[in-house]
């Protein structure tokens, strides 16, 4: 008999997704929206004429039949786009300066808060970022992404005078701006540097981080697993989407920032012209980072909790969750999946920061489809023969389904995971069917990163393994792997790094 999961609601990389079911067939996603303010777009916008900052500077023009950033986005359409320009106010507050960012649903933008500056108060001036989405952005995801951010927020304040853990980027505002063609939900964020990504560039030699940078990184994978911890254990939530993208750097110093602004301003952004819309060019390079020193100043955040799920709620979780190099075998083999998922994503976000490069890797590169047999079998070509108490769980929950139903990479709509990764991957007696793709020779040992000194190798080793468990439950908590031995170990390295 078919079974169907509780599942909470999913999104694929296209954002395809529509509503979830609970097990008696009834609507079972719970939306808690935040109180909002809706202002006219009269009261927002300010006339160009008087605000615009660039009025005596001539602006590029770019060709309009050449796509730029969120033209290139598969599925654009500029109608479903909010086009601000520099110089705009909204809510009445924010004075957009630059854009700083976009993406499939939304654009981002620095903006000055004038209210740092109110009542005759002079302060430092305070930026934020204004994530503006799109105005058909996927039913209720957007609500649903602000909702998981006021629950982090508001769920047990870390301490009297900061709502969220520093290492948790949450948004400190969102207001609505109404169009004739629909309303776009903005969510206002501190502004933050650089992702994880082009961090660990700072940090690499030839895409691996230098031995003498690794105590850098140690200290910032320890403040990651505490606000990983903070968000399992205070706020029931599962982020599910963990990668080097939604793991933001701050800025080493206000200076940085203040000093960008400054220069966009003596230099107007490049933009296209479309009668009255204008599409701007994305400005976000805020210089080098003057010395190694300052690398310690910038710490990392966790963001984009468009697709966390509400722990709490009764499970199974079966649906598909994380980026496909990221994937825990029990979210391929569809036996239910946990914070511990988490974890396992965390573990391959480690080596990848480390080695430059993806733990498991389909032979081609990204020149091939994903494939979910070839990722277990590599799984299994390092960590060994899948359990036989997982493989029993995978028969018993092999065809349960979700719904509403979910779009695989092939364009197949799937109700069940073995469906949507392509599976069965194991016959009944618990025989790998895809037994000529698992690597005999690999020695993962022998590919330690170059930054792993041979004394602190075993516990490099053992420290990856801990989280890289085949069952779940044997995945220690964000809490124990921030003790853990090789996290912990050459701190002193970091006064040489002061020095260096």
């Amino acid at each position: 008999m078919l079974r169907c999961a509780t599942c909470r609601p999913i999104r694929s990389s296209t954002r395809s997704l529509g509503r979830v079911y609970n097990q008696d067939g009834l609507f079972g996603r719970r939306i808690i929206r935040p109180p909002v303010q809706i202002f006219s777009r009269s009261f927002i916008l300010t006339k160009l004429a008087s605000l615009y900052p660039f009025r005596t500077s001539r602006i590029d023009s770019l060709p309009l039949d050449v796509p730029i950033d969120e033209e290139k986005v598969s599925g654009y359409r500029w109608q479903t786009y909010y086009h601000p320009n520099p110089g705009e106010i909204l809510y009445g507050r924010y004075k957009l300066k630059v854009k700083i960012g976009y993406g499939s649903s939304s654009t981002v933008w620095l903006a000055l808060d004038l209210a740092s500056n109110d009542q005759g108060v002079t302060r430092p001036k305070k930026y934020v970022a204004i994530k503006i989405n799109a105005n058909n952005y996927e039913g209720d995801d957007s609500w649903h992404e602000l909702s998981m951010s006021h629950h982090i927020a508001t769920s047990k304040p870390y301490n009297p005078y900061q709502k969220a853990h520093p290492a948790l980027l949450t948004a400190i505002n969102h207001f609505i701006i109404p169009t004739r063609r629909g309303s776009h939900l903005c969510m206002v964020f501190d502004p933050m540097r650089e992702p994880l990504w082009m961090f660990q560039r700072r940090l690499s030699d030839n895409g691996s981080v230098t031995q003498n940078c690794l105590p850098i990184l140690k200290r910032h994978l320890r403040t990651i697993l505490g606000g990983l911890d903070y968000l399992h254990s205070e706020c029931k939530i599962i982020h599910t989407d963990l990668k080097t993208d939604n793991i933001l750097m701050t800025f080493e110093d206000h200076s940085v920032l203040e000093t960008f602004v400054q220069a966009q301003a003596g230099r107007p952004t490049p933009r296209k012209m479309f009668g009255g819309r204008a599409v701007y060019q994305c400005q976000n390079n805020f210089g080098d980072v003057k010395d190694k020193s300052a690398l310690l100043k910038m710490t990392p955040k966790l963001a984009d909790f468009g697709l966390a799920q509400d722990g709490s709620q009764p499970g199974p979780f079966i649906n598909p969750i994380q980026p496909d190099r990221y994937h825990a075998p029990e979210v391929l083999l569809g036996t239910g999946w946990s914070y511990s998922a988490d974890i396992w994503n965390f573990a391959i976000l480690v080596w990848d920061l480390l080695t430059g490069r993806t733990l498991f890797l389909d032979p081609g590169g990204e020149s091939q489809p994903y494939s979910a047999a070839r990722h277990l079998s590599e799984m299994i070509g390092i960590l060994g023969p899948v359990p036989s108490a997982l493989l029993k769980q995978e028969r018993e929950m092999r065809y349960w389904r979700w719904m509403p139903e979910v779009v695989n990479a092939e364009g197949q709509h799937c109700d069940n995971v073995v469906d949507y990764y392509g599976g069965p991957f194991f016959s009944d007696d618990g025989t790998f069917l895809y037994g000529d793709l698992v690597p005999r020779t690999r020695r993962w040992e022998d590919e330690a990163p170059a930054c792993i000194s041979e004394h602190e190798k075993d516990m490099f080793f053992r420290f990856m393994r801990r989280m890289l468990r085949w069952q779940p439950e044997e995945r220690p908590r964000a809490r124990e792997l921030m003790s853990d031995p090789w996290l912990n170990s050459d701190l002193v390295g970091e006064t040489t790094i002061r020095g260096s």
